[in-house]
């Protein structure tokens, strides 16, 4: 008796599980525009798969039961493909003659925006080819031959045949789908073949590079917020933020060609300028902070002076805080600070830590083994900061280094 109770839950279980996974590939292409950032609601998916099931059971049963398969065959997919975009059109077609089965749909829909249902029909209509699309998109956005833009443009060319104004929604389906949405200017490129700013800025896809364009100026906005006292994560994240706004910047000019004086070609030049200033103002403020997170006191050498570690009080946390933020950044730009315009300012920041860095070690480990200092575990508290700091600047071998060398002091 026991067994067979188990065995119902098992088997319910399993059910539901294909159920949700035959709804997520049916509306495959069109699930990321029902996140919050897509503009549809997201229960639009599950309040369409509860009216297909009461208006289309039987394919909605064939989907569930490709979807339980395990090892489908290349028939098998070919077949769930077509029955996914058959359920796809049927759900295009009950909200457009507002169906009974579609009621609540068609209601959610019209409740998020003004002909909401109307709307999502329109991108409905596109799934078999944004799903055919999806496929091939990893080789749109990798590298562009002939075949591939010549595919691109037979795509695009199929989507407006299905209405005048579909080819922008057809490259909206597939920019929702990419997890670095800026790569779409590759497959626009194509459909355009690389066209020049003044053409693109007057056609039906121009508003992507506008979006494009302000995404940048999102993300220097976010670099120029950093809070260094935030460490070393919003370090990295600041890092982030410059990185990908780097690289959009390179996917704009790369698939466009720009006009220094044009709109475009303005407004690229003047972010680029930006965001070399912006990362050269963060390595500009590297010295000050270290100097407050490893402080120094100023003492006669030879004929000048130089600083020695000040070891009268525990580190600031957050001065360390902030020390840890700034080269948290430095670090995430080592591999990229080139190509993005403040290589030059980079290497001379690098030139500076490096130095500071390598002789606040070597008179820590010198106080270290002549016990020059009382307060002893102080001098290995900063010996760990050292580390640290010199993980940022030359990779984790040189912070194992001192580690080592301060274990054996």
């Amino acid at each position: 008796m026991c067994g067979g109770s188990m065995a119902a839950v098992y088997n319910l279980v399993a059910k539901e599980a294909f159920e949700r996974r035959a709804k997520q590939a049916a509306f495959e292409p069109l699930i990321a525009l029902c996140a919050p950032k897509g503009g549809f609601p997201s229960q639009t998916v599950k309040s369409l798969w509860t009216a297909l099931r009461a208006a289309f059971a039987s394919d909605v049963e064939a989907a569930v039961g490709f979807a339980s398969k395990k090892n489908p065959s290349d028939a098998n997919l070919a077949a769930a493909a077509e029955i996914n975009d058959r359920l796809c059109l049927a759900a295009a077609k009950g909200l457009r003659d507002e169906s009974p089965a579609f009621a609540s749909a068609i209601s959610l829909l019209n409740t998020s925006q003004p002909d909401g249902a109307a709307a999502f029909a329109n991108y409905l209509d596109l799934t078999p080819l944004a799903r055919a699309a999806m496929i091939k998109l990893p080789e749109w956005v990798g590298r562009m031959t002939d075949d591939r833009a010549a595919a691109v443009r037979v795509a695009y060319k199929d989507a407006v045949n299905l209405a005048d104004d579909a080819g922008p929604r057809f490259i909206e389906i597939l920019v929702a789908n990419l997890s670095e949405p800026w790569l779409i200017m590759r497959i626009l490129s194509a459909v355009m073949d690389h066209p020049a700013e003044r053409y693109m800025a007057v056609s039906e896809l121009a508003m992507f590079a506008e979006q494009l364009l302000n995404d940048i100026d999102r993300k220097l906005a976010q670099f120029r917020a950093f809070d260094p006292a935030g460490g070393r994560a919003a370090g990295v994240a600041a890092g982030e933020a410059i990185h990908v706004a780097a690289m959009q910047i390179v996917e704009f000019e790369s698939s466009i060609e720009l006009n220094r004086e044009g709109p475009w070609g303005k407004r690229i030049g003047q972010q680029k300028q930006t965001l070399a200033q912006l990362a050269e103002v963060r390595l500009g403020q590297i010295d000050k902070a270290l100097d407050a997170a490893m402080p120094l006191n100023v003492v006669k050498f030879g004929k000048g002076v130089r600083g020695h570690p000040k070891l009268t009080d525990d580190p600031n946390p957050l001065a360390l805080a902030r020390a840890e933020g700034l080269m948290a950044f430095f670090d995430f730009t080592r591999h990229f600070a080139s190509q993005s315009g403040y290589g030059a300012a980079r290497a001379k920041a690098a030139e500076k830590i490096e130095a500071r860095l390598d002789q606040y070690v070597e008179d820590l480990l010198e106080m270290l083994h002549g016990q020059q200092v009382e307060a002893l575990e102080r001098v290995r508290g900063y010996l760990e900061i050292s580390a640290s700091m010199m993980e940022a600047t030359r990779g984790e071998k040189a912070g194992q280094i001192i580690r080592r060398r301060a274990a054996v002091a």
